[in-house]
């Protein structure tokens, strides 16, 4: 069984403990994807002057877009992997038939 870690990182100049199952280089990585975002979001000229219950909320529907989106891609990625994978089958397939077929010719 996996044991617990406790990775302190640094999110938006804050420290904070994060916890989890994973390595400490995952927690470490999802922080920095964290920071990432904020600094998107600092860029924007507005962002400072909004509360903060509405940027957590920009925030937190950005990530939930990413999400989506790689979500999306993964599927099209296992949807192409299947179609390489029977086009490739039907050659091998193709290939054995041709074999059995001259080998009988002989």
């Amino acid at each position: 069984m996996n044991n617990r870690n406790d990775v302190e990182v640094l999110i938006d100049g804050r420290r904070y403990t994060i916890c989890g199952f994973e390595s400490d280089e995952y927690l470490q990585k999802v922080a920095s994807y964290i920071n990432q975002k904020f600094g998107e979001f600092k860029k924007i000229d507005n962002y400072r002057s909004m509360d903060l219950e509405l940027r957590n909320v920009l925030l937190a529907i950005n990530i939930a877009d990413d999400y989506f989106k790689a979500e999306d891609k993964a599927a099209i990625y296992h949807s192409e992997r299947e179609l390489k994978d029977r086009m490739i089958l039907e050659m091998k397939h193709e290939i054995c038939l041709l074999y059995t077929s001259d080998a009988a010719d002989e």
